[in-house]
């Protein structure tokens, strides 16, 4: 929603000095939070594991304490890798971090209770408090890139606010316990190398245009890959439907439930690959409009993005047999793989190949991901991968029997 107001009222670089600060919120969430969500999410959507009041309200302190970490951390590395913003900007950018996974931790109680409407006006009225916070501190005030930063602080700070005291009034008087908080970090601390790999390896990239390319040219790069995101909000909205969906599935451990999960999480591929298509055909009619003239050349690299949001789609189906069976680790080991291969890869292309390879190292690193996971989900959750056609009949008489 913004894209099209700051590419016009931002230069490249302003720009680029948005895209440093969203890098650094994306790899401070690694620590900020410890990916607990995820946990209460299964503990309320399964309370025969335990009482899930006492364990939400562990898991918020938990976050409140792994964000004045990440906070320390940002402040103190952020300048020293070579992220051109101040040390007090990084720091912000691990409490948006904490704010998120705060919200987060609302919309997953939510999701498993099936309550859908307050779910999605959550994310809603986030992302409207986001645009209007940046907007008048852009357009009214005319503070550039630290307006759109200042804004998405303050709305982060307002949503996080919320969800403490609407999942405290949930909880009511229930107390933090030390087997909560022990299992809570047996699920998040296994969490912290994916997770960190997870964001580096969206941000790669990234950082490679910034070191070899410079700011101004990562606006450009920036505004491309926002465009070409958009795929990767359609696969975290229709995940998050699905999930709860597949873990009751999951859960009855029958045969022909796994062959369901099998079959729908096959068709992903191709159904995202021509969600991508599409959405590209669209780009290329309508991507002159969005962007002011001096982000024109984003719209030719938007491509690879949506291919790469296309594959992150298909992941995130067979992501979720690694937090049903809690054997977070694994996924770990999957990121950090793919993480590796990228580290390496994109500096390379970028050098080679400009903005154009960097593009390249992003998409090669999803379909890196996307097959890593695929083949450790073997070992963490025995699925009848080998089966494609016998899922996909069952799947279509599951459908006809509706």
């Amino acid at each position: 929603m913004l894209l099209p107001v700051l590419t016009r009222a931002l230069s490249p670089t302003e720009y680029g000095e948005v895209v440093s600060f969203f890098m650094v919120v994306s790899v401070a969430t690694a620590m900020a939070g410890l990916s607990l969500h995820g946990a209460v999410g299964v503990r309320w959507l399964d309370s025969s594991k335990g009482d899930p009041h006492g364990y939400t309200r562990t898991a918020m302190m938990l976050v409140i304490f792994t964000t004045l970490l990440a906070t320390g951390l940002a402040a103190l590395l952020g300048p020293v890798v070579g992220i051109n913003l101040s040390a007090a900007t990084c720091g912000m950018a691990a409490v948006l971090a904490g704010c998120m996974a705060l919200q987060g931790m609302r919309f997953a109680v939510w999701q498993s209770c099936n309550q859908a409407f307050p779910a999605a006006a959550l994310q809603v009225v986030s992302a409207l408090l986001g645009v209007a916070f940046s907007l008048a501190a852009v357009l009214l005030f005319g503070w550039g890139s630290i307006g759109r930063i200042g804004g998405a602080i303050v709305a982060g700070l307002a949503i996080a606010c919320f969800s403490v005291l609407s999942l405290s009034r949930l909880v009511g008087s229930s107390k933090p316990s030390f087997a909560s908080a022990a299992a809570l970090l047996r699920f998040g601390v296994p969490l912290i190398p994916h997770a960190m790999a997870g964001a580096l390896l969206g941000s790669l990239d990234r950082f490679a245009v910034s070191a070899q390319l410079g700011t101004e040219t990562l606006g450009v790069y920036g505004a491309a890959s926002q465009l070409g995101l958009v795929i990767n909000v359609l696969a975290d909205a229709v995940t998050k439907a699905f999930t709860p969906q597949m873990y009751r599935m999951l859960a009855r451990n029958t045969a022909r439930d796994r062959l369901r999960v099998v079959a729908l999480s096959y068709l992903s591929v191709p159904a995202w690959l021509l969600m991508a298509l599409a959405l590209w055909a669209m780009l290329l009619v309508g991507g002159g409009v969005l962007l002011g003239a001096k982000y024109l050349a984003a719209i030719d690299l938007t491509i690879w993005f949506l291919l790469g949001g296309a594959l992150t789609g298909a992941y995130l189906n067979v992501a979720g047999l690694f937090f049903f069976t809690s054997k977070t680790e694994w996924i770990s080991v999957a990121t950090l793989t793919a993480c590796g291969i990228t580290a390496v890869l994109a500096p390379c292309a970028v050098a080679n190949y400009g903005v154009l390879g960097a593009a390249l190292s992003y998409c090669a690193s999803q379909a890196t991901l996307l097959l890593a996971v695929w083949l450790l989900s073997v070992r963490v959750k025995p699925m009848p991968w080998q089966r494609p056609v016998l899922a996909l009949r069952v799947l279509a008489r599951s459908w006809r029997a509706r």
